[in-house]
């Protein structure tokens, strides 16, 4: 079974199966995330970082297809910002948790999730946050 045929929790709506070959599945998104509510004092990297999660949340808000979101040009530039971009995608990740897991693990070379807790969001943002509390961020 391969990620793009997992059952997740969808943190922008409901239970949905992880595939794009379910035409009937809807998926919601909250709020646009970093990039609504800008701070003034941002570092140029913090607002290009907002800039990028705000787009990326917009464009894939209706995606179910964990490999689609994962292949936006604006999480694969968040990617690019390398060792940088952590801090902030653990600081998302903590306020609104969501699919940062792919990037997590290109940026890290390191997977902290359990293979039991693949496809469930909570166990797996959990998982992160220990991995990045142990290593200082």
């Amino acid at each position: 079974m391969g990620e793009d045929d997992l059952i997740r929790s969808n943190p922008r709506g409901s239970a949905m199966a992880e595939t794009t070959n379910t035409p009937d599945m809807t998926c919601f998104q909250a709020e646009p995330g970093p990039g609504k509510n800008q701070v003034a004092n941002d570092t140029p990297r913090q607002q290009r970082f907002a800039d990028l999660v705000r787009q990326w949340k917009e464009a894939t808000r209706f995606t179910s297809s964990i490999t689609e979101m994962a292949m936006h040009p604006a999480y694969q530039q968040i990617i690019g910002m390398g060792r940088e971009a952590l801090p902030l995608i653990f600081e998302e990740l903590r306020r609104e948790p969501d699919h940062w897991f792919w990037a997590l693990r290109a940026i890290t070379g390191e997977d902290p999730v359990a293979p039991e807790d693949r496809g469930k969001l909570s166990a797996m943002t959990a998982a992160w946050l220990r991995w990045a509390e142990e290593h200082g961020y």
